[in-house]
């Protein structure tokens, strides 16, 4: 019985590892695509809100990777030209979703358990 468990503990970090890998892949994925539509919106001067809101929105979803998180900030940095209140708004997005997993990345948690 014993033998059985251990298979299935097994199995299941297995899964978890290799979900974890899909996720990590797309996160790079996010960063290849969203990497220049945030430079255009920044470099063409870009001033509808909604096209800059919509893709703060989807970067949010990414957040959580470091990469993408810098085009955030980058983005919402653009956005305080254009609207200090919205940008307000889209950092206490990213702190409501975020800023507990950010605790984790401080105290080296990722770092010191990396995902295999």
């Amino acid at each position: 019985m014993k033998k059985k468990e251990s298979k299935q503990q097994d199995d299941f970090v297995a899964d978890i590892s290799a979900i974890a890998k899909q996720i990590q892949a797309l996160h790079s994925l996010a960063v290849v695509e969203y990497t220049p539509i945030v430079e255009d919106l920044i470099r063409s001067k870009c001033k509808d809100e909604k096209r800059i809101g919509w893709t703060l929105d989807h970067l949010l979803d990414f957040a959580g990777d470091e990469q993408i998180l810098n085009l955030y900030r980058k983005l919402c940095h653009y956005l305080y030209t254009l609207n200090p209140q919205a940008t307000a708004d889209y950092v206490q997005f990213w702190k409501e979703q975020y800023d507990e997993d950010k605790e984790m990345y401080k105290s080296g948690y990722f770092k010191k358990n990396p995902i295999k």
